[in-house]
């Protein structure tokens, strides 16, 4: 019996990549970092929204001190855009909905704990929320398994109770390890991956959806 659901954030609940992209694009000019609109450099960015910023800094850049100064600065103009950010359509009902089934819900990040906490706050799901994990808070980030390994910890529940909800590969590809149920869901941008999820969401309209398909699966009592 599924006990818990472990959300990714960005491009899962909340519609921010794009803010993502825009900051990433911003920090890399402050620094003289050469990048233009439609080329590779853009394309590699929109591949690695997903991990940590650190992780696309050094990318980015190639080294290690480079990377620490070029995510700082991300993160920062990232931050001051917060207000922006908005949750898709049905997100707050849909995790009312889960709750209402009894499951607990944690969040798994590749943002830090602290952005995760005011996106959150800003978009009026943080009392929903059992537990959240940031990049911040763990050795080995995405596409490791080990920060939603913390989160289902944190909600008390095993990898064969919990169930992974995620727009990219860097979600499913760990949830596939741990032996959750993997769930890939789309809004508006619907990137294909290399790794199979348990149940594919591509049409979903609102996160109101997943209570459906749990039940349809029966996985969760209603």
């Amino acid at each position: 019996m599924v006990k818990g659901i472990v959300f990714d954030l960005d491009g899962t609940l909340v519609d921010s990549v794009n803010i993502h992209l825009i900051s990433w694009i911003e920090a890399c000019r402050m620094l003289g970092i050469s990048i233009k609109i439609n080329n590779s450099m853009i394309d590699l960015i929109k591949d690695l929204v997903g991990l940590a910023a650190e992780d696309i800094a050094y990318i980015i850049t190639g080294d290690e001190v480079k990377a620490k100064i070029l995510a700082d600065v991300k993160r920062r103009i990232y931050l001051g855009k917060i207000n922006s950010i908005e949750t898709f359509p049905g997100v707050v009902d849909g995790v009312k909905e889960l709750k209402r089934l009894g499951l607990k819900i944690a969040i798994a990040s590749s943002t830090s704990r602290a952005t995760i906490e005011a996106v959150l706050k800003k978009t009026n799901i943080y009392s929903f929320v059992d537990a959240y994990v940031g990049s911040d808070e763990v050795v080995k980030r995405k596409p490791e398994p080990d920060m939603f390994l913390e989160a289902m910890k944190r909600i008390g529940v095993e990898p064969r109770e919990a169930i992974v909800v995620g727009d990219t590969k860097y979600d499913i590809a760990p949830a596939n390890i741990l032996g959750a149920i993997s769930i890939l869901i789309c809004w508006r941008r619907c990137n294909e991956v290399d790794v199979k999820p348990t149940f594919y969401a591509y049409n979903m309209d609102d996160v109101v959806e997943i209570a459906k398909i749990l039940l349809k699966m029966k996985v969760v009592k209603s």
